[in-house]
């Protein structure tokens, strides 16, 4: 089934196939060879852009996340100081208990 017409650039309207040429080749092409350079160059500037796009939203995000945990670890610095002094604090209002093995030292050496 081949096209009766000759193939136009998208672009620019140049001829670039005629039906005589190579039936798949003359579906495929859309562009002329100065047309698909500047497609090409453009397709990539607006892949690299959506790309760094999301890389800016990804850093963002993982800065965010830091920040987070900065301040978890801060909170949890100061909750454990506070329980090391709560511990030290309950050890000196204590009077330190004897145990068994000390009970039958002080008895074997009275």
């Amino acid at each position: 089934m081949m096209s009766e017409e000759n193939k136009c650039c998208e672009r620019c309207g140049a001829v670039i196939s005629t039906p005589d040429s190579d039936y798949f080749s003359h579906i495929r092409i859309l562009y002329c060879d100065k047309c698909r350079e500047e497609v090409k160059r453009e397709q990539t500037r607006k892949r690299v852009a959506e790309l760094r796009k999301r890389k800016k939203q990804k850093d963002k995000y993982r800065d965010a996340e830091l920040l987070l945990m900065q301040e978890r670890l801060k909170l949890l610095e100061e909750e454990n100081e506070l329980l090391r002094k709560r511990v030290q604090r309950e050890r000196e209002e204590k009077p330190r208990q004897s145990t068994f093995s000390n009970q039958i030292r002080k008895k074997v050496i009275a």
